[in-house]
């Protein structure tokens, strides 16, 4: 691994760090800051893929992450208070939030992008190889 890919693994997790603190205090402020904070790390996601800026799409996923754990935290019960199945459902539900916002929003904000996104501009012309009889007509100087 290089130096530089470790330093960006260093920014993402301090931006994951930021952003859990930040999510944490928008779920305390409540439903309307968390859902705006939401709103801002998806929409940074879709303008990044609408873009395609790597670094900010890789932020806004870990933001995402950071939100889901955030939202696992939020909605957890007091795990002494639960059955034995009880557990193993909030866990599956813990891990179904996870993967929704780690890899169903993304995908599904990548293919939004997809399709907002302009179409290429066409390749230029190039000409046509000769046939074998413009080959045959050809002279030297040609």
């Amino acid at each position: 691994m290089k130096l530089k890919s470790l330093g960006w693994l260093l920014v993402l997790l301090l931006a994951w760090i930021v952003f859990f603190v930040v999510a944490t205090a928008a779920w305390i402020g409540g439903t309307a800051w968390s859902l705006a904070l939401l709103a801002i790390v998806w929409g940074a996601f879709l303008l990044a893929e609408l873009k395609r800026w790597v670094p900010l799409r890789d932020v806004a996923w870990v933001a995402g992450v950071a939100y889901a754990v955030c939202v696992i935290r939020w909605f957890d019960l007091p795990v002494e208070a639960l059955s034995f199945t009880q557990r193993w459902l909030m866990m599956g539900a813990d891990l179904l939030c996870l993967v929704f916002f780690a890899l169903v929003a993304p995908a599904l904000l990548a293919w939004v992008a997809q399709k907002l996104r302009p179409a290429a501009p066409p390749d230029l012309p190039v000409e046509q190889p000769p046939s074998p009889e413009m080959r045959r007509r050809w002279g030297p100087k040609d």
